[in-house]
C-alpha cells in the first residue's frame, strides 16, 4: 500500500468520526420571517372607546413544516386588517390581527397584503371620533 492511500484511508474514517462525535444534523429550513415594508400609520379607536395612535410594522411568518400557511405578527397593540391575495393561485381573505398574532390560509405562492385600520374594533359599531388612515401598509413574501 502506497503512503498516500493509508493517509487518505485515515482522513476518511477521522472525518467520519467527528461527524458521529458532534451529531451531524439533517439540514432543516428555518422559519422564514418577512417585515412588510411599509408600516402602518393610522388613528384608531380600542376596545375601551379611548382614541389611539398606531404605528406598526407587521411580520408574515413562513415554515416549511407548515406548507400555505402564513402567520400575521403586529409590533404593536392595535387591531388591524390584513387584506391578503396570492397572486399566484388568485385565492384572497380577511384577516383580522389583534394581539400578538393570527394564521391565515394563504396557500403556497407569492402573496401581497395591505395593512388597514378598522372604522371600529371588531363586532364593535364605529364611535363618534371617526378613525383616520393616514398610511396603510404593505408587503409581499412567499409562501413554501
Amino acid at each position: 500500500m502506497r503512503p498516500h492511500q493509508g493517509l487518505r484511508r485515515a482522513s476518511i474514517v477521522a472525518g467520519i468520526g467527528v461527524a458521529l462525535l458532534f451529531g451531524a444534523q439533517p439540514a432543516v429550513a428555518a422559519p422564514t420571517d418577512t417585515v412588510f415594508r411599509v408600516p402602518l400609520v393610522g388613528a384608531s379607536v380600542s376596545a375601551t372607546g379611548l382614541p389611539s395612535v398606531c404605528v406598526m410594522y407587521v411580520t408574515a411568518s413562513t415554515d416549511l413544516a407548515t406548507p400555505g400557511i402564513t402567520r400575521f405578527t403586529g409590533g404593536g397593540y392595535c387591531n388591524v386588517v390584513i387584506h391578503w391575495r396570492n397572486i399566484s393561485t388568485g385565492a384572497a381573505s380577511i384577516a383580522y390581527l389583534g394581539y400578538p398574532s393570527v394564521e391565515a390560509q394563504t396557500g403556497s405562492g407569492i402573496v401581497v397584503a395591505t395593512v388597514t385600520v378598522p372604522t371600529g374594533p371588531p363586532d364593535y359599531p364605529a364611535v363618534m371620533i371617526q378613525p383616520g388612515m393616514i398610511q396603510p401598509g404593505g408587503g409581499a413574501w412567499t409562501v413554501p
